[in-house]
């Protein structure tokens, strides 16, 4: 960790010495995302600063509990505005992001800050700090909060105990580590609303939405060859049960978690877009090179792509078809 100190000292300093900072979340938020781009903006907010927390992409509703959810702006003037500092948070490129052709808009002078945890990082940033190692983009906010002896209240607690959750799968994955397990208690005590993420991410789940878990479990499949067990979705099974994308967030971490006798877990979800997502979680694997080989990227243990084609099935076998 000590290799990190340098690199806190140079944020803290940049951060409490600009006065307009963008935060930018990536364009696929999940809960870390969310977590971490929503504790750094209620910091900077609290300090005084004009600050803006930006995405480009769709909030999961599922995250309305988190302090400043409402916040978020998704304008691409935005980047029109002049800024001393923009941040972004969770995101391994620009691109990804969503932000490589709103960037070249912004008036130059800003200092770009890039803070991450997702081992296909690019470190395209002015200031990286990219803990391949860590649970979480919130555990290297909450080091480096902690670092800068800043006041934690309970709204950046809950923000940064929602990220940790998440992408620890509810603690249990391999993600997990002492430092994340250690900062989770310190942000109890610093009043994170842990009711609440149990309530909006674990329990209270609505009929349909367990009804497409169970549809996961019927068409879950192993291949003893490369030590997978996967499973799909199709827009048409979310049509027919009353559900939306958003309800199968969880699912691969319920399946990475409870199927021991796999290493790695696969979910492919077609939205008739003509382009199929997938989904890699592994208990001991690194993943994150399997979906940079699709075109994707992500951490050691949890990771994703996306590529052209669409889901057939056949005999009760998902068969992907690809773009011609």
């Amino acid at each position: 960790m000590m290799e990190f100190l340098e690199v806190f000292e140079q944020i803290i300093k940049v951060l409490k010495r600009a006065e307009r900072v963008l935060v930018v979340a990536d364009n696929r938020p999940d809960g870390d995302c969310v977590g971490s781009s929503t504790a750094l903006y209620q910091w900077l907010k609290r300090e005084g600063k004009d600050v803006t927390l930006f995405y480009n992409g769709d909030l999961p509703n599922q995250y309305r509990f988190v302090d400043s959810f409402y916040d978020f702006v998704k304008k691409p003037e935005t980047f029109d505005q002049t800024y001393d500092v923009i941040v972004t948070v969770d995101g391994g490129d620009l691109e990804h992001i969503g932000i490589h052709e709103l960037l070249p808009r912004a008036p130059k002078g800003y200092t770009l800050i890039n803070i991450d945890h997702h081992s296909t990082n690019a470190y395209f940033g002015d200031i990286n700090l990219v803990d391949i190692n860590a649970c979480s983009t919130c555990e290297v906010v909450y080091r480096l909060f902690e670092y800068g002896e800043i006041q934690f209240d309970d709204k950046m607690a809950t923000s940064l105990l929602t990220g940790l959750y998440t992408d620890t799968g509810n603690f249990s994955n391999a993600a997990t580590n002492p430092i994340g397990m250690k900062a989770a208690g310190q942000l109890c005590r610093y009043g994170a609303r842990h009711s609440d993420i149990l309530k909006h991410l674990v329990t209270n789940k609505s009929i349909p939405s367990v009804r497409l878990l169970g549809l996961a479990l019927e068409r879950l499949q192993y291949n003893e060859r490369f030590d997978i067990a996967s499973t799909y979705f199709v827009q048409e099974d979310f049509q027919r049960l009353g559900v939306v994308e958003e309800d199968a967030r969880g699912i691969v971490e319920f399946l990475n978690a409870t199927c021991g006798h796999a290493d790695t877990i696969m979910l492919l979800k077609d939205p008739r877009t003509g382009v199929i997502k997938g989904t890699f979680r592994s208990m001991n694997r690194d993943i994150s090179k399997l979906a940079e080989s699709f075109g994707g990227g992500g951490h050691k243990k949890a990771a994703g792509f996306s590529i052209p084609g669409r889901i057939e099935v056949s005999d009760g076998k998902a068969i992907i078809v690809e773009a011609k």
